[in-house]
C-alpha cells in the first residue's frame, strides 16, 4: 500500500511540474462576443520580456487561424501572430464575427519557438455580433 501512494504522489508531482502552456479561460467550441479577454496559462516556466536572459523563461504568443510556423526563426508580427513581449499573461482580443482557430506558443528572449515547442492545444471559437 504505501508504494502505490508513493508512486501516485511521484505520478502526480511530475504531471504538476509539466511544461505546458494552455488557454486559462476560453475553450475549443466556445462562443464569445467581441472583444473578450483572453488569459495565458504556463506551468513549468516562467514568465520574462522579450530581450531578457532568465533560464527557464519566456513570452507568450497569440497565434490566429496560424496551420503552421518555422519552429527554428522567431515567430513574425502580424495581425495573424500577436507579440506579447512585455510579459503580458492576458489581453483583450477584438475579432470580427466569424469562426478562428487560436493557439499559444512561448518564444525565447529573441520570439524562437523553445525546443521542443512549447505550444497549446488549437482550439476553434466562434465570435459573434
Amino acid at each position: 500500500m504505501k508504494s502505490i501512494i508513493i508512486i501516485l504522489f511521484l505520478m502526480l508531482s511530475i504531471n504538476t511540474f509539466a511544461e505546458k502552456v494552455y488557454f486559462i479561460n476560453i475553450k475549443d467550441g466556445d462562443v464569445l462576443k467581441s472583444p473578450f479577454l483572453v488569459q495565458f496559462g504556463l506551468s513549468g516556466k516562467g514568465v520574462a520580456p522579450a530581450g531578457v536572459d532568465i533560464e527557464n523563461t519566456g513570452h507568450h504568443h497569440l497565434l490566429i487561424n496560424v496551420d503552421e510556423i518555422d519552429y527554428s526563426l522567431p515567430i513574425p508580427s502580424s495581425k495573424q501572430h500577436l507579440h506579447f513581449g512585455l510579459g503580458q499573461t492576458e489581453t483583450n482580443l477584438d475579432l470580427a464575427e466569424g469562426e478562428y482557430q487560436l493557439q499559444l506558443i512561448l518564444g525565447n528572449k529573441y520570439h524562437i519557438p523553445h525546443q521542443p515547442p512549447l505550444e497549446s492545444k488549437k482550439i476553434k471559437v466562434t465570435v459573434i455580433p
